[in-house]
């Protein structure tokens, strides 16, 4: 468990991954930028429950509240074989617990988790050029903009273009000297 100032993050339970799914399925806690795309429930557990075995190739948290509610998740994925580095992705279940700064914190749990845990070199976060409050957290995080991947993605009949933003070990180490 990694504890924040209102919250933690912590790897889902076993009976909570149904619930979970569900949550991850909602409209809501789709928003406006991520995929339409509904997750096939019985491969979206599959995939939870192998995140638990091992993190080589992705790594869950669920974000829950000091009773327990979970509000979100928080999530790392290696994206190419060839990169030392890690995708971070995340979203928060409902409207009322957004803009609260909670994201903000999350990710930078998760960002120096994996600098002290992880030989990693480079971690990455990916949004939808329209998304400016993902666009925030990933700058108030210390990522820095990178590019843009034009028609990258396919969703909502069209083609989107997407941020690139990433961190480095030594920005990331020379934040923390400040």
């Amino acid at each position: 468990m990694i504890q924040g100032s209102s919250f933690y993050l912590r790897y889902p339970r076993r009976e909570e991954i149904p619930h979970l799914v569900h949550l991850m399925n909602l409209p809501e806690s789709r928003g406006d930028y991520l995929s339409k795309e509904l997750f096939l429930p019985a491969v979206m557990e599959k995939r939870l429950m192998d995140a638990q075995e091992s993190r080589e190739n992705m790594e869950f948290f669920v974000i829950a509240d000091l009773s327990d509610q979970i509000l979100g998740r928080v999530f790392h994925f290696k994206t190419v074989p060839y990169f030392q580095s890690r995708e971070i992705g995340y979203s928060l279940f409902t409207n009322q617990t957004r803009g609260k700064g909670i994201m903000t914190e999350a990710v930078t749990l998760l960002r120096d988790y994996l600098f002290d845990t992880t030989l990693l070199n480079r971690l990455e976060i990916h949004m939808n050029t329209a998304n400016k409050a993902s666009e925030r957290v990933a700058i108030k995080c210390g990522f820095q903009l990178e590019g843009i991947a034009r028609g990258a993605v396919y969703d909502r009949a069209s083609y989107h273009d997407i941020l690139m933003y990433a961190l480095l070990r030594d920005e990331w180490a020379a934040m923390r000297q400040r």
